[in-house]
């Protein structure tokens, strides 16, 4: 196959879109290395020289942990929302609300809700358990916002690769 002056820009174009097969690249490769390059052409020897040469130094594609993709305003609802988990489920394991002398070492504790101080634990409990489930529903949105965010990683991994076999 030989390239002329009036067919290079046509194998330029097809090869910037990444139609051309080795047979044409290696072709556009050899007419660059000639010295009868149109000076409007110039400026495209050095990057066919660059692919020519197998693209030494070229950049490394980065992964980056996918701890770095999520906010800090997420990571920060998910340790509240544990530490809420936590401390409810250690309250809970050590109150038995079937014996009132349990509920004795508890006396003095409250709630402030709307301005009113609430300290009967048995009002208090209600209020407990809804922490608790708001914690567990940021809990499940913080799952459901990371498998986004898999997946999006894992669709730009297989794009990556796709484009590494161009």
């Amino acid at each position: 196959m030989e390239l002329t002056h009036k067919n290079i820009e046509e194998y330029i174009a097809r090869f910037m879109e990444g139609g051309t097969t080795n047979a044409e690249e290696q072709a556009i490769y050899r007419y660059f290395r000639s010295a009868d390059v149109p000076k409007h052409l110039k400026p495209y020897a050095s990057m066919f020289a660059w692919y020519e040469d197998g693209m030494p130094d070229a950049p490394k594609a980065q992964k980056k942990p996918l701890w770095r993709y999520i906010p800090v305003k997420i990571w920060s609802a998910g340790i509240a929302a544990i530490l809420v988990i936590g401390f409810g489920v250690g309250i809970f394991s050590s109150l038995d609300l079937n014996k009132d002398e349990e509920w004795a070492c508890y006396e003095g504790s409250y709630v402030k809700v709307n301005g009113q101080l609430i300290t009967d634990l048995k009002k208090i409990l209600p209020i407990i358990l809804q922490t608790q489930a708001d914690g567990e529903k940021i809990e499940r949105d913080l799952e459901r916002q990371l498998a986004e965010i898999q997946s999006i990683e894992d669709e730009a991994e297989r794009k990556e690769a796709m484009l590494e076999n161009f």
